[in-house]
């Protein structure tokens, strides 16, 4: 993926990594995050969507859990990331933004009424260099922002609803990779459940795919590393590469 100096996405033609059939394993959440980050396939999607990662990716080439929690937490406050709630049946994990991904993503979303980009803008702002918790509730909000501007957020997916006048603060690109997300993670599990044993080559799956593209949008290692470090599958070393097998019990 490329980048222009405003930030808008541009299309590479050789867009996809080369597949890759074993699984990575890094000593530093950095060079986790940007091999992760280099490998999102943005223009699987259209328009092409800003890069999101999960946290439980990350468990999956960081032996340590410990240290990913602690250097992840440190690059927030740093303001290098944003840290997103992420809920799916599967895997109640966090999702992660490059800053400027964030940033860009309430532009992308094209809104005409510049009271809005003024609202958005502000919002952004404000949960990357003040409210870096995940969620926020409506006393905090209105010492920012008023009602009418409050529902226009939720509206416009900078909060999704947690509980009564409480909010997970999100990305209006959120919705788009939590669609796909879902897909991925629902086709693994299912390819895997379907064979005899529960077990199945990281080659194999790399061959089979996890359906069309509607369904892959993220490709098979974003969703086997989600679901080894979320622990719904393991990875077992063999001499034929990694055998990727449902957890039972």
């Amino acid at each position: 993926m490329k980048r222009r100096r405003n930030g808008q996405i541009i299309p590479s033609e050789k867009h996809a990594v080369e597949m890759i059939r074993s699984i990575p394993s890094f000593q530093t959440v950095d060079e986790a995050l940007q091999f992760s980050f280099d490998s999102f396939p943005s223009v699987s999607f259209n328009p092409p969507l800003r890069p999101i990662l999960v946290k439980s990716q990350i468990y999956a080439v960081v032996a340590n859990r410990n240290s990913v929690d602690s250097q992840l937490m440190r690059m927030q406050n740093d303001g290098k990331i944003r840290m997103l709630k992420l809920e799916d049946e599967t895997d109640e994990t966090l999702a992660i933004m490059r800053s400027e991904d964030y940033a860009a993503s309430f532009r992308d979303v094209g809104v005409s009424d510049i009271d809005d980009t003024t609202v958005f803008e502000r919002f952004c702002n404000w949960t990357l260099n003040d409210q870096r918790s995940l969620s926020v509730n409506k006393p905090t909000l209105l010492q920012q922002f008023t009602d009418k501007q409050i529902t226009r957020l939720i509206q416009g997916g900078a909060l999704t609803i947690r509980s009564v006048d409480l909010w997970w603060i999100s990305s209006p690109c959120l919705g788009r990779f939590l669609k796909a997300y879902k897909a991925g993670q629902r086709a693994l599990l299912a390819l895997v459940r379907r064979q005899k044993f529960k077990e199945l080559l990281l080659s194999s799956i790399a061959t089979r795919g996890l359906g069309g593209s509607g369904t892959c949008r993220l490709g098979y290692l974003y969703h086997v590393l989600a679901h080894v470090g979320a622990g719904t599958l393991i990875s077992v070393p063999t001499t034929s590469g990694p055998l990727i097998r449902l957890r039972t019990g």
